[in-house]
């Protein structure tokens, strides 16, 4: 890739697509509990406009990271953002008539929105990690490190993100009047668009830099993409480098996404279904605000290079089944609601530190720059992959057994993830990260240009 000058907003189209990534994701938790007020839900529509997302995610992860090799990482992120867009908008405004019809229609929409999301993994991860020309002088490993946070660095604001709905609903809910429930609903899953059209406007600012930096490529890209997945393929260890990055992923979104959609419900459980909406809203983000520190200080250990992409993955699972342990024993002892709330919120905390942003960063950590997009996009598939499962399969646990069997699922489910982090993830040592051979397994690859990602 050739050396050019970044944009001064190469971080600002990545950084609010995750923004818009989150809200999307959680909004529809809180826009079913208003939906329901006005439109009667079966069983079905709870699970099936949860998980339709995620099946949305894993093609537009597989199409769109493709893509971003072929197109440029700006082009194609403005292009799945505006998926998005159409998604977030025909949900709102297209969903009409009796319920079957009007829940049918939103999960169409939802499939469509989560296809434009899913691009957003891969895209902006790539384009973070590649945001900067890096300092004069600096080191290999210095370079790396500094790629690494500005990917992590983007992520971070998928944290104000999953907050975002719940303001958005307590806002609504106090402008407007109880029967405007029908307005409420359309308005949340509606205003999904907007961090969408904001990211696309900044990137077609930044798609200049893409331009440039293609603009020298002796061989057509798709043909320079194919050969470079082919080569990559062939390498031995390939398949056990994608079980790092794709199966520690897999995993954690089964247990992040299976509990955490199931939040409004948990919290009114919490408050043995004593809650107003108004209460649940303001309850929920307390709750989800823990994940804006957790991630904060996530990132400030990755760029402080405190600890490493693996041990802090590991760490992080290990916590994450701690609390799920925690939560499940004060559950069976019988605690008040108040006790429960805060260990609830403990474990949203542990849940977005570690594997929340390692699991994003490692594949643009790890895969060389001709297929870093792709190899991003199939490890973020893997990962919506697991969202689908635990959204599907948690959900039936706890109506079947109980939260606390979900619980003991989620347990399990963390230390797999722990053990493949431990086999499939490399380590790497200080010599490794400055020799002058480092390329495609290696922390962020380099190549001969002075501080350019590879």
């Amino acid at each position: 890739m050739a050396a050019v000058k970044p944009s001064p907003y190469a971080l600002v189209g990545p950084s609010v697509g995750n923004f818009c990534v989150q809200y999307n994701f959680q909004v529809i938790a809180i826009a079913l509990e208003i939906a329901a007020r006005v439109a009667d839900q079966k069983a079905w529509v709870g699970t099936q406009n949860k998980s339709v997302i995620f099946v949305g995610c894993i093609l537009g992860q597989f199409t769109m990271g493709y893509a971003g090799d072929l197109l440029g990482r700006s082009r194609a992120l403005s292009l799945t953002l505006g998926l998005a867009v159409v998604g977030a908008l025909g949900s709102s405004v297209a969903a009409w008539g009796d319920p079957t019809t009007l829940y049918s229609t939103m999960i169409a929409f939802r499939l469509i929105i989560g296809f434009g999301l899913g691009g957003v993994y891969p895209l902006s991860a790539t384009r973070a990690a590649e945001a900067d020309g890096g300092a004069a002088g600096a080191t290999a490993g210095d370079r790396k490190a500094a790629a690494v946070g500005r990917a992590a660095g983007a992520f971070f604001w998928q944290g104000p993100g999953m907050c975002a709905p719940y303001v958005v609903a307590i806002v609504l809910r106090a402008l407007f009047a109880s029967n405007d429930q029908d307005l409420q609903w359309r308005l949340l899953l509606g205003l999904g668009a907007v961090p969408a059209v904001i990211a696309m406007a900044f990137l077609r600012v930044d798609a200049a830099a893409d331009d440039a930096a293609r603009s020298g490529a002796a061989a057509p890209a798709s043909e320079k993409t194919n050969d470079a997945l082919a080569a990559a393929m062939k390498k031995p260890g390939f398949w056990k480098t994608f079980a790092g990055t794709g199966g520690g992923w897999l995993l954690y979104d089964v247990a992040f996404y299976g509990f955490s959609l199931m939040g409004p419900e948990i919290v009114e459980a919490c408050f043995q279904g004593e809650n107003s909406i108004q209460a649940t809203s303001w309850q929920q983000l307390v709750a989800l605000a823990f994940n804006v520190p957790a991630m904060f200080v996530t990132v400030k250990i990755l760029t402080s290079r405190t600890m490493t992409i693996k041990k802090l993955q590991i760490v992080g699972f290990f916590g994450m089944a701690a609390s799920y342990v925690l939560y499940g024993v004060l559950r069976w002892v019988g605690v008040g609601p108040w006790p429960l709330y805060a260990c609830y919120c403990l474990l949203n905390f542990t849940l977005s530190f570690g594997p929340n942003v390692t699991t994003f960063v490692l594949p643009a950590a790890t895969y060389p720059a001709a297929t870093r997009s792709t190899m991003s996009g199939l490890s973020s598939a893997a990962g919506k992959l697991g969202a689908v499962l635990g959204t599907e399969l948690l959900p039936i646990l706890k109506d079947v057994y109980s939260l606390n069997v979900v619980l003991l699922a989620c347990v399990a489910v963390c230390v797999a993830g722990a053990a493949v982090t431990a086999w499939a993830v490399d380590e790497l040592s200080d010599e490794e990260e400055t020799a002058p051979d480092v390329d495609a397994t290696t922390l962020l690859g380099v190549d001969g240009g002075a501080g350019q990602v590879a």
